[in-house]
């Protein structure tokens, strides 16, 4: 019998469109032994599926073009969907598998994981805690400080904080930092919202505008001649597989949004030093390993061409195309093949005792009648 799996995407997210994107593509590559029922999840963060959400047209205009739109719905406690119309459930679907095509907040911050948790619907991701982290930007800069990996300098700021007195807070950035510096919303991707600042009037500048995305702001030490780099991670077969090391190719000082989606060229890359290459690969498998991710994750780094130093840039829990394009020997079917069975595998192993019968209540309630009687 073929597995039900829920193919979720969408959401209330800047990558929303990236999504997308993804979701078409893992549609069009998942192996036919699986029944998969795609999931859209709205800009207004309302769940739906329809007849031909693999029609990449219907997402301009998708509640008219929409064939047989039905609302749907996670029930708590078990691993079912239930499909919502006028008002009324009329349907419910045992679900095997949630495979997550989310990017950005409420899908790869832990967000979707948390309503599958409680509905023991197992998922292909990160779990809550790791996505929680990867997703932030400064909790991942204080885990790789504790854990020494190789990072940019950085000062974690707080838009609140800011506004209380914002010469104070100014005056601290720049006694730890030198310019120029890049500042990024601490829970974003897709390089938007991102601003370089080689001023104190860019700073300010820079800071009001990161606060319109995140009221947390990162402020990190900006390199004038560095490159990009990309290596992900996936778990086969009870061991960490890492991909090959793809070198960035951008148009302007940071690797914007146009350049990783809208860019239709064939970009070539370029050799690249086998140390280095060994250097980002090992990085990636002990970071994989130290943020207890799952799935697959794609790591960014920054290699300052002066120094001659690389440094973790950031984790992405569930990347653009689910990085399929970094496995040269392991094809998209195949890839989405090893993240679900991968992630059923992981849920049995991890049914740990969620609930303990104590007498907690029965002493809590002798004790309740005894203060009665008093």
């Amino acid at each position: 019998m073929k597995k039900i799996v829920v193919l979720i995407y969408g959401g209330k997210s800047v990558e929303h469109d990236i999504s997308i994107i993804t979701a078409l593509q893992t549609l069009r590559n998942i192996d036919k032994f699986y029944n998969v029922i795609p999931i859209y999840i709205g800009r207004n963060g309302v769940w739906q599926t329809a007849e031909n959400l693999s029609d990449t047209s219907i997402y301009s205009d998708f509640e008219n073009k929409a064939k047989k739109l039905r609302y749907v719905t996670v029930i708590s406690g078990k691993p079912y969907i239930a499909y919502r119309k006028n008002g009324k459930y009329s349907k419910f679907q045992v679900v095997d598998f949630a495979l997550l095509c989310m990017h950005g907040r409420f899908g790869e911050d832990g967000g979707v994981q948390g309503i599958l948790e409680c509905s023991q619907i197992p998922y292909s991701s990160c779990n809550i805690r790791s996505s929680a982290i990867t997703m932030d930007k400064i909790l991942t800069k204080d885990i790789l400080v504790s854990r020494e990996f190789p990072y940019l300098p950085y000062y974690a700021l707080t838009y609140y904080e800011y506004k209380k007195d914002k010469d104070k807070k100014i005056k601290n950035i720049l006694s730890k930092l030198k310019f120029p510096l890049i500042l990024k919303p601490a829970n974003l991707g897709s390089s938007i919202g991102i601003k370089i600042c080689r001023t104190k009037e860019e700073l300010i500048e820079g800071i009001e505008y990161c606060s319109k995305f995140d009221n947390r702001i990162l402020v990190e030490k900006y390199l004038e001649d560095f490159e990009e780099y990309n290596c992900a991670a996936i778990f086969i077969n009870g061991e960490i597989k890492v991909s090959d090391v793809n070198k960035v190719t951008k148009k302007d000082d940071i690797f914007s949004f146009k350049d990783k989606y809208l860019d239709d060229k064939v970009k070539e890359q370029e050799n690249i030093d086998k140390k280095l290459i060994l250097k980002i690969k090992n990085l990636t498998e002990k970071l994989y390993s130290t943020f207890d991710c799952f799935g697959v994750v794609r790591v960014d780094y920054i290699y300052d061409k002066k120094t001659s130093k690389v440094y973790v840039n950031e984790l992405n829990s569930i990347p653009g195309s689910l990085a399929f394009y970094l496995f040269k020997d392991l094809s998209f079917k195949d890839l989405t093949t090893c993240l679900i069975e991968e992630g059923l595998q992981r849920a049995m192993k991890e049914q740990y005792v969620s609930a303990y019968d104590s007498e907690a209540l029965e002493v809590f309630e002798k004790l309740n009648l005894e203060n009665i009687k008093k």
